[in-house]
């Protein structure tokens, strides 16, 4: 692509060169590599973005290994890539000022307190901007993830709409599906809030014009994704989360402020009554879900800084799994809370699952959890409840609890036929699926539940390892040094 005009105000900073107090993505990386230099790994030999970046990832997800990774030399693009970034929940509590056990009650504390973006003259974006004729978004990294994909796919982008009634704003993830130059296909996720604003304008027989948003601050990425009230402004969220302000500058093409300091912006429409086979594309579930009729999006302007890297998101990789987790947890942490106050702990250890940690005062509070939680969250389908002596980030722990304090016909509730997530490769039907809650609390309360058997604690306290079993072994992990 080449600019058809630029912002009067160049940089001359590179990835490496930003100050790591800055709020965006790259100065959150470079922030990384200070601290944690062995988290960030520059990659400069030439990597085939068909595959080959996200085998990398897998390759190292092996070894146990998840470094943002910064691919400098990109096969049939001048774009550097990005990816890896939300792997570690380490990286991901850092984002938001936290440490990892406590990110879920910092993630709930940070939005009580909305802080509104500041508009400037210009950023970063605006280096270089592109319009017309000029758009080819073939210059983008095509990246294809998985084997089974129909195409190469942005999967970090994040979309920013107005609601055509009510002019309320929304940012959410979509993927897109490279088409040609100047289109790709975009899935909305049935009956959540861009779909919402879409079908809305669908029916008024007009376009949706959005805003994608392309290399964001971890701390704005947590911020699209929070569960809650259609009528709360993501831009806030993301402030609150980054600890700062979001700058924001116009749109070239529409009434939208969007992010000042993104790697790249790409402005469009979402025609109505337009529609295209989109997929088969390997999602977050593990599996590669089939072609199915989705809305298109067509660019009319992208602009971005002179040495934007293209972010991607490794989908169904920790990358992936770990970004969404903490909003879906503290979504649900809130729930459960206003039916049981005692909730100590929610963790989602796996699609479509969550467990949850309650000290149980009184008979019912476990279902009650149960309830809570299919009420908040239209994607969780099955649900475990445990008394809160159970570590609920220790599987075998939790697997346990379900053996020894569970009875089927007693504890264990199924509901049909109800709204779910349509990217379930399980469901008869587009989201139409069955949930199931477990309450693997101790009956009727812990307290008089028979007693666990344990050495006596004046034992455990007094005996060490180190009188006992060699120095080196201790240093030992799964076997290795």
């Amino acid at each position: 692509m080449e600019s058809t005009s630029a912002a009067s105000r160049s940089s001359d900073q590179n990835l490496s060169e930003v100050k790591p107090s800055t709020i965006d993505l790259r100065g959150f990386i470079e922030s990384t590599r200070r601290d944690h230099p062995e988290e960030v790994l520059k990659i400069s030999r030439e990597i085939d973005p068909r595959f080959e970046i996200t085998a990398l990832v897998a390759k190292l997800e092996q070894e146990r290994r998840f470094p943002i990774l910064i691919f400098e030399n990109v096969r049939g693009s001048k774009f550097p890539v990005v990816t890896n970034v939300h792997a570690a929940r380490r990286r991901l509590a850092a984002a938001i000022g936290s440490e990892p056990r406590s990110a879920v009650a910092n993630y709930l504390k940070r939005i009580e307190r909305r802080i509104p973006p500041k508009e400037v003259a210009s950023g970063p974006v605006k280096e270089v901007i592109v319009t017309g004729d000029s758009i080819d978004l073939r210059a983008l990294p095509q990246i294809v993830h998985h084997q089974d994909d129909a195409g190469p796919y942005l999967t970090a982008a994040v979309t920013l709409a107005r609601d055509p009634l009510s002019g309320r704003l929304n940012c959410s993830f979509n993927r897109l599906m490279f088409l040609d130059k100047n289109r790709t296909s975009i899935h909305l996720t049935l009956a959540k809030h861009l779909w919402e604003f879409y079908t809305n304008a669908e029916k008024l027989k007009q376009p949706l014009q959005v805003a994608v948003i392309l290399g964001a601050h971890p701390a704005w990425s947590l911020g699209a994704l929070n569960i809650g009230s259609i009528d709360e402004e993501e831009f806030y969220l993301m402030g609150s989360l980054a600890g700062a302000a979001m700058e924001v500058v116009g749109a070239e093409t529409m009434d939208l402020k969007v992010p000042a300091r993104a790697e790249m912006i790409i402005e469009g429409e979402i025609l109505p009554f337009e529609r295209v086979d989109e997929g088969p594309f390997g999602e977050f579930t593990g599996y590669s879900l089939g072609s199915r009729k989705r809305e298109v999006f067509h660019v009319k302007a992208i602009s971005h800084r002179k040495d934007a890297f293209l972010h991607d998101i490794a989908v169904g990789h920790l990358d992936h799994l770990l970004l969404s987790t903490i909003p879906m947890e503290a979504n649900l942490f809130r729930a459960v809370k206003a039916m049981v106050p005692s909730v100590r702990a929610v963790r989602i250890p796996a699609p479509f699952t969550v467990y949850v940690s309650i000290e149980k005062k009184t008979e019912g509070q476990g279902k009650n959890a149960i309830l809570a939680v299919l009420g908040a969250d239209m994607y969780m389908k099955h649900v475990i409840v445990v008394d809160h002596d159970i570590d609920i980030f220790n599987d075998q722990r939790v697997q346990w609890a379900v053996g020894t304090r569970c009875q089927a016909d007693r504890d264990v509730m199924i509901v049909s036929n109800v709204g779910g997530s349509d990217l379930d490769p399980s469901d008869l039907k587009d989201g139409v699926t069955a949930k199931m809650g477990i309450d693997a609390t101790a009956k009727p309360l812990l307290g008089s539940f028979t007693p666990r058997h344990r050495v006596p604690k004046d034992v455990f306290d007094r005996l060490e390892l180190k009188d006992f079993v060699p120095a080196s072994w201790l240093t030992q992990k799964d076997g290795k040094r």
